[in-house]
C-alpha cells in the first residue's frame, strides 16, 4: 500500500466565526473562503472528509480505502476511525471549553470524548491561551454562576514550537493570533463555558452547555509545555512528546533518509518541502501538507533537511522500552 497524499477538509465562515486568512496566506491552503478557521488535514468525519490525491485512490474520500481495507491502513479494527487531524488558524479567540472523557461522552451524547494536543506553529506577540484553570478560592459551579469563569482562567504565552497537552477535563481557550497542528480523538465532543458574547448572523449567541462543562471539568490538572525526549534514529532523530491511550505525538529530525516506524498508520505534516516513499514508489510533500502512511505501507521513509511533526496511535510498551528513565519525559506514557 502507499503514501496517501491528502487533501484537507475545512471549517469555514460561520462554522468559525473566530478564524482567519492565514490557513491560505501563510501555509498555501486552498480555502473556500473567508474566516477560514480549520484545516481538517485526515479526516474521516461525515462531511468533512479529507480526500487522497494519488495512486489507486486519487480523488477518493479516505472512507474508501478505509472501506477497502480498514486495517491495512490503521494497522488496528478499533472503530470508529480514532483520530482526527487539524491546522487552525485563530484570528479571534476560542470559547472557553471542555471536552468529556469516553465514558461520559458515550453515555450523555453517544461519541466519543475527546483528548487533544497541540503544537504551535505561530504566535503572534502578545498572544495567549487559556490552559487550565488557577487554584479556586471556591467549588467550580459557585465560580460560573457567579459569572467569575474569566478571571480563573490560567494563562500562558505560548510560542512557536511549544507543545500543549489537553486532556478530556481541562478548562481550555486557543487566543486570537496563534495557529496551531492539533491531533485529537476523532470527535466534536466540546461543552462550552462561555463565548465572550459573540452572536451569529441570527444575532442569537452561540449555545452554552454549562452543566455538561461542568460535570467533567478537572480542577486538579496543572501542566506547562511539554519538553519531550529525544532519541537518535537513522537519518537524524525523534522527539517524542506525548503518548497516551490515545494518540501519539513527535518531531522528526531529519537529516538524510528516515524510515517511518508504521506499525499504525501515521500522519506526516512535514514543515519545508520533502519527499517521502516506500517500495515502490516516491511522492513529494509541500510545508504543511500531510501524508497518511498505511500500516501496510512496505518500507516507508522521509528524506530531507526538514522538521516534519508525526501523530499516530500509541504503541507505549515500545516506546517505553526505547526511552527507558526517560519515559517520564513524555505525557501520558507512564500513567
Amino acid at each position: 500500500m502507499e503514501i496517501f497524499k491528502m487533501r484537507p477538509a475545512y471549517r469555514w465562515g460561520e462554522m468559525t466565526p473566530w478564524g482567519g486568512d492565514r490557513l491560505a496566506g501563510w501555509l498555501g491552503k486552498d480555502t473556500p473562503g473567508d474566516r477560514v478557521g480549520e484545516s481538517l488535514e485526515v479526516s474521516d468525519l461525515k462531511g468533512l472528509e479529507s480526500v487522497i490525491l494519488n495512486g489507486a485512490y486519487e480523488g477518493q474520500p479516505l472512507s474508501k480505502a478505509l472501506e477497502d481495507d480498514y486495517a491495512g491502513v490503521t494497522g488496528t479494527d478499533k472503530h470508529p476511525f480514532p483520530l482526527l487531524l487539524k491546522l487552525l488558524d485563530a484570528k479571534d479567540i476560542l470559547s472557553v471549553q471542555v471536552h468529556p472523557g469516553d465514558e461520559y461522552a458515550l453515555k450523555t451524547d453517544g461519541k466519543l470524548g475527546k483528548t487533544e494536543a497541540w503544537m504551535i506553529i505561530s504566535a503572534d506577540e502578545g498572544s495567549r491561551i487559556a490552559y487550565g484553570l488557577k487554584p479556586l478560592d471556591k467549588p467550580l459551579d459557585e465560580v460560573v454562576a457567579e459569572g467569575r469563569i474569566e478571571e480563573c482562567l490560567n494563562w500562558v504565552y505560548p510560542k512557536a514550537g511549544d507543545v500543549y497537552y489537553i486532556p478530556h477535563g481541562c478548562v481550555h481557550a486557543l487566543g486570537g493570533g496563534v495557529m496551531v497542528y492539533e491531533i485529537q480523538q476523532s470527535s466534536d465532543a466540546t461543552y462550552r463555558f462561555w463565548d465572550w458574547g459573540r452572536v451569529g448572523k441570527d444575532g442569537k449567541p452561540r449555545e452554552l452547555h454549562t452543566q455538561k462543562a461542568l460535570d467533567v471539568s478537572r480542577t486538579d490538572i496543572s501542566l506547562g509545555k511539554m519538553e519531550g525526549a529525544t532519541v537518535l534514529r537513522e537519518g537524524g532523530s525523534v522527539t517524542y512528546f506525548i503518548s497516551d491511550e490515545n494518540f501519539c505525538l513527535a518531531r522528526l529530525n531529519v537529516c538524510g533518509k528516515m524510515p517511518i516506524n508504521n506499525k499504525y498508520m501515521c500522519f506526516v505534516t512535514p514543515l519545508e518541502p520533502c519527499v517521502m516513499g516506500w517500495d515502490g514508489g516516491e511522492i513529494e510533500i509541500g510545508a504543511f501538507e500531510t501524508a497518511l502512511v498505511p500500516a501496510a505501507c512496505e518500507h516507508p521513509y522521509i528524506k530531507g533537511n526538514l522538521a516534519a511533526l508525526m501523530s499516530t496511535l500509541p504503541d507505549n510498551e515500545s516506546l517505553k522500552a526505547e526511552l527507558n528513565y526517560r519515559a517520564g519525559l513524555v505525557a501520558g506514557l507512564e500513567g
